[in-house]
């Protein structure tokens, strides 16, 4: 069974804007924005698109959005991960003959239903209530299978915004593996979740990305040490390595000789072959 990773920040919660104001924001989920108050402006990519009352909006994931009102402006928004997306792709099969063009941002059409995606839980976030975590993920799930059923396009929609924003995982890991960075920042950095980003990354390499990163970075050390002789000392952090004696350690195991001990001997066998 996958490891699905739930949200540990609030799904939904409501943003007010004032007078002549301009609020930007961008998330690693899908944004369900509904316009609770209010009028003014959201620009997604250089689009201004109109903010009224009872107007509903997913936008895809990493896009930067501002929006503006010259009044005042009530937004009620919904996060939706793209774990959650995923797990309802797996499960729910595709309406035949819908197709969707790959768009950033899609108006919703007025629906009952979709306003009981907001009214369900509007009163909760009113009082300052937070879904258990255990129901986070049901909850997003849901609002995925009501978006889906109001707008069957949505299916083939989600499928391709998943796909696209991910970019190629072998050839950003060849560029990006001596990055000193957490693994969640890596998966933000090529379009994945941290659950998505571990198990698309068990079915490229077969095998997880601390040991993948650890086996690469040292493979590397031990071109520089032996090819270019160079220190330790001079690619230590560059690598990723927080400490030598750690750096040393690891390249022990899997090497059999010390990093120092390799260093002495490679330059002793180039001074002699010269």
């Amino acid at each position: 069974m996958k490891r699905i990773e739930t949200p540990d920040y609030p799904i939904m919660f409501k943003v007010d804007i004032v007078r002549e104001t301009t609020k930007r924001v961008s998330v690693i989920d899908y944004l369900l924005v509904n316009v609770a108050n209010g009028s003014g402006t959201m620009n997604v990519n250089g689009i201004d698109y109109p903010l009224d009352v009872g107007e509903v909006y997913l936008i895809a994931r990493f896009e930067k959005v501002q929006f503006k009102t010259e009044e005042s402006l009530q937004l009620t928004q919904i996060r939706l991960s793209e774990d959650a997306v995923e797990e309802y792709l797996l499960r729910n099969k595709p309406v035949e003959n819908q197709e969707s063009r790959i768009r950033s941002v899609i108006q919703l059409p007025r629906h009952l239903l979709v306003d009981s995606i907001f009214s369900g839980i509007e009163s909760g976030v009113n009082n300052g209530y937070r879904v258990p975590m255990p129901l986070v993920f049901l909850k997003m799930q849901e609002c995925i299978g009501i978006l889906t059923y109001v707008c069957p396009a949505l299916h083939d929609w989600f499928s391709k915004m998943n796909s696209v924003q991910k970019i190629n995982l072998r050839e950003f890991m060849e560029t990006h593996y001596m990055d000193n960075l957490p693994l969640e920042q890596l998966a933000m950095a090529s379009g994945r979740s941290l659950s998505t980003f571990r198990r698309d990354f068990l079915k490229e390499f077969g095998t997880t990305p601390g040991k993948w990163l650890l086996k690469k970075r040292l493979k590397e050390a031990y071109r520089l040490i032996t090819q270019c002789h160079k220190s330790p000392s001079t690619f230590l952090y560059e690598l990723g390595f927080e400490s030598f004696p750690h750096f040393s350690r690891c390249f022990k195991s899997i090497y059999g000789i010390q990093p120092s001990i390799l260093l002495k001997n490679s330059v002793v066998t180039s001074v002699t072959a010269m």
